[in-house]
């Protein structure tokens, strides 16, 4: 993957988090707790897979 690749998913993913939380909040899907949660451990596990795909590559490259 490379730097550019990893930067705009990472970014996409973001975006998609922050989206899921306000929306989820305003719509009251689920309660605002429990989107809040969710989409926080989406970003960080979504981030985390991100970041070891990208820093395999990277460390494979040098």
């Amino acid at each position: 993957m490379s730097d550019k690749n990893f930067e705009w998913s990472l970014t996409s993913l973001t975006i998609l988090a922050i989206l899921w939380m306000v929306l989820g909040s305003i719509f009251g899907v689920m309660g605002t707790a429990w989107v809040i949660i969710i989409g926080l451990v989406f970003w960080i596990v979504g981030g985390g897979a991100l970041l070891r795909y990208w820093g395999k590559n990277y460390i494979s490259r040098g």
